[in-house]
């Protein structure tokens, strides 16, 4: 294992999955891409078609904002686990897809990423973006729950 791709969105689930890749990524020597895919917010497009271009810009600015912290987060949380080769990619789209796209383009030799709930039943489900990445990936995909 060369390189380990793991999504974060900041939340409490990714960070296990950072966690596990950190040190999966430490045991292995391996380098450790954390990606952050800025789509995965909940807005429809038909919402975001609607609003000014002054009011696009700025919510274009403000997620490449929110990214870049999220990023800079578990850069440091990675590190903290003692990752010696941190990579960063952030990038809008599909969360799913882009996963994959930047998993091929990288190299990277696995998927990291933690399983999300939906309401009561979350233990039995998986989140959308997990569930559709263990069904198109080419690569193998780990769910950290």
């Amino acid at each position: 294992m060369t390189r380990i791709l793991v999504a974060t969105d900041g939340s409490e689930g990714a960070d296990r999955a950072l966690d596990y890749a950190a040190l999966r990524a430490k045991a292995d020597g391996a380098e450790l891409l954390i990606a952050n895919v800025i789509g995965g917010y909940g807005l429809p497009d038909k919402l975001v078609r609607a609003f000014t271009q002054s009011q696009q810009v700025w919510l274009n600015e403000l997620l490449e904002t929110y990214s870049a912290e999220t990023l800079t987060k578990a850069r440091d949380r990675a590190r903290s686990i003692g990752v010696s080769t941190i990579l960063l990619e952030s990038r809008g789209g599909d969360v799913a897809q882009t996963l994959i796209e930047i998993a091929q383009e990288k190299k990277a030799d696995l998927i990291i990423v933690g399983k999300r709930g939906a309401g009561r039943i979350s233990e039995l489900l998986l989140g959308s973006v997990s569930q559709k990445l263990t069904q198109l990936s080419p690569l193998p995909v780990t769910v950290v729950p």
